[in-house]
């Protein structure tokens, strides 16, 4: 009985972890609040980028939205879920690409007009530097 109870709570346990995984691998749209007239264009998993001292930076995972406004971050894990970054098109001044760490060629910079730099990581960064220089020009 307790060999058979053991592995009951060693089944729900493993089908909690797939759920877990399932459930990480897919976007939220539901997590972004829009502003009236807003849509979101295209929504992905990446990272926000803080520098901590000289050369050493802070990864902080979450989801883009990048929207017919602007370009909002949004913390989704336990260390970054208090980050929230939105920049309106209109704003940005440059986005160049840079790299992460050394070799990793995947990382954006958006400086805005006041001067504030944010570094990003997604994949197919090209796709997403290209909407938003299209959307700075239309904003």
């Amino acid at each position: 009985m307790i060999s058979l109870l053991g592995n009951l709570v060693g089944f729900l346990f493993f089908i909690g972890i797939i759920y877990l995984i399932i459930n990480s691998m897919k976007t939220h749209p539901e997590a972004f609040e829009l502003e009236d007239g807003e849509e979101i264009l295209e929504l992905v998993k990446g990272d926000y980028w803080v520098k901590e001292l000289l050369w050493q930076e802070k990864q902080n995972s979450g989801e883009f939205a990048f929207t017919n406004k602007r370009v909002i971050f949004k913390g989704m894990f336990l260390n970054s879920a208090d980050k929230f970054i939105s920049i309106p098109y209109s704003e940005i001044l440059s986005i160049e690409k840079t790299f992460v760490g050394l070799f990793f060629p995947v990382a954006f910079k958006i400086t805005t007009k006041d001067n504030q730099t944010y570094k990003f990581a997604v994949m197919k960064r090209d796709k997403y530097i290209d909407l938003m220089k299209q959307m700075a020009q239309n904003n």
